[in-house]
C-alpha cells in the first residue's frame, strides 16, 4: 500500500460509555485525522462474546486494512485475532488492557498481534508500590490494603507489582484486599468492611481512580482522613485535582488520548510496510512522571490529566 491511499481501520471497545476509552477513541480519531485514515469503531458493551463475535465479523466482511483492539477479556480475544492475521488484517492492541496473558512486557504475546500500545499492568503495579513506600514514609508498622477491580490476571500483576517494590520495606504490609469492581459505590463498601476490620489501617490503594473516589466517602465518614492515605491509579482529571488538593496522597499516571494515537499511528505504519514499534508504553515516551504525588506534583505544571478518570 502506497504512503498516500487511506488506511481502513476496525477498532473494537469495550464499550464508549467509559470515560477513558472515550478518550482512547479521541486520540485514535485525531491521529488518522493526520494519517489518511478512517476508523470504525465496534462498541462490545463489555461483553467479551459480543467482542469476539464482532472481530469474526469484521474479518469475514474483508473490508478493514488493520484492527486496533481493547480486549474485553485479554486471553480470551486471542483466537480471534489470529484469524484476523491469518486474512492479513494488521492487528494492534491496547487500551487500558494489553492482548494475550504477559503483562510485564510492552510487546504482545498473542498470535497475530503486530503492535501494542498500552501500559503493561506490572508496571502500574511498580508505580502504586512507590506510592505506597512514600505514603508509608516514617510509618512503622505500616499497614495498607489494595483495592483491585476484579480478581483477574491484570490486577494480579498489579499486585506482583506492589509486592516487587514493597519487598525491601519489611515495615510495609498489605493486610487486606477486596475486589471493588473499579465503580465507587463497591469501594466504599469494601472499605468501610477493611476499615471496621483494621481500624490502624494506614494507606489504601485502589487499581483506578473511581474507586479511590469510593474510598474518601468511607475514610470521611469513619473520620480516619487525617490516618488513612489514599492512592488511586488513572492519573484523570479528578485524581490529579484530588491530590492537588490534599485529599488524596497520589495516583498512577495513565495518558488514554496519546495511547489513542499510538494505537493508530502504529496500525497505519503496519499496513504501509513503514517502521514501528511492537511496543510502546505511553507513561514511557511522555516528558511526566508515573506518578503524580503530594511531593512532585509541581513537576506537572498546571497538567490536568487527559481524561474525567
Amino acid at each position: 500500500m502506497s504512503n498516500t491511499e487511506p488506511v481502513k481501520v476496525a477498532w473494537f471497545v469495550p464499550t464508549t460509555q467509559n470515560d477513558y476509552f472515550a478518550v482512547n477513541g479521541e486520540g485514535t480519531e485525531a491521529a488518522a485525522k493526520e494519517r489518511n485514515a478512517t476508523v470504525t469503531m465496534f462498541d462490545a458493551g463489555f461483553d467479551q462474546q459480543a467482542q469476539y463475535a464482532q472481530i469474526q465479523d469484521a474479518v469475514a466482511a474483508g473490508e478493514f486494512d488493520a484492527f486496533i483492539v481493547s480486549p474485553v477479556n485479554s486471553s480470551g480475544v486471542v483466537p480471534a485475532l489470529a484469524e484476523a492475521a491469518k486474512a492479513g488484517i494488521k492487528v494492534v492492541c491496547g487500551g487500558g488492557f494489553p492482548c494475550g496473558d504477559d503483562f510485564e512486557s510492552t510487546i504482545s504475546n498473542a498470535e497475530g498481534v503486530v503492535a501494542q500500545a498500552a501500559i503493561p499492568e506490572a508496571s502500574l503495579g511498580e508505580s502504586t508500590g512507590q506510592l505506597i513506600v512514600e505514603a508509608c514514609e516514617g510509618i512503622d508498622p505500616c499497614k495498607v490494603a489494595q483495592l483491585p477491580g476484579a480478581m483477574i490476571p491484570a490486577e494480579q500483576a498489579i499486585l506482583d507489582g506492589i509486592k516487587r517494590v514493597i519487598s525491601s520495606h519489611p515495615e510495609i504490609e498489605v493486610v487486606a484486599r477486596a475486589e471493588a469492581k473499579y465503580l465507587t459505590a463497591p469501594a466504599e463498601a469494601a472499605t468501610q468492611d477493611i476499615l471496621q476490620a483494621y481500624p490502624d489501617l494506614d494507606v489504601i490503594a485502589a487499581s483506578s481512580d473511581a474507586m479511590a473516589a469510593g474510598v474518601e466517602l468511607a475514610v470521611t465518614a469513619a473520620g480516619a482522613e487525617d490516618q488513612v492515605k489514599i492512592v488511586g491509579l488513572g492519573g484523570g482529571e479528578r485524581g490529579l485535582a484530588k491530590v492537588r488538593n490534599g485529599t488524596w496522597f497520589g495516583t498512577v499516571m495513565m495518558y488514554p488520548f496519546d495511547e489513542g494515537m499510538y494505537l493508530l499511528d502504529q496500525a497505519v505504519r503496519a499496513v504501509r510496510a513503514q517502521p514501528f514499534e511492537a511496543g510502546i508504553n505511553p507513561a514511557g515516551v511522555l516528558p511526566w512522571p508515573g506518578v503524580f504525588s503530594v511531593k512532585n506534583k509541581t513537576e506537572f505544571g498546571s497538567f490536568s490529566g487527559q481524561w474525567a478518570g
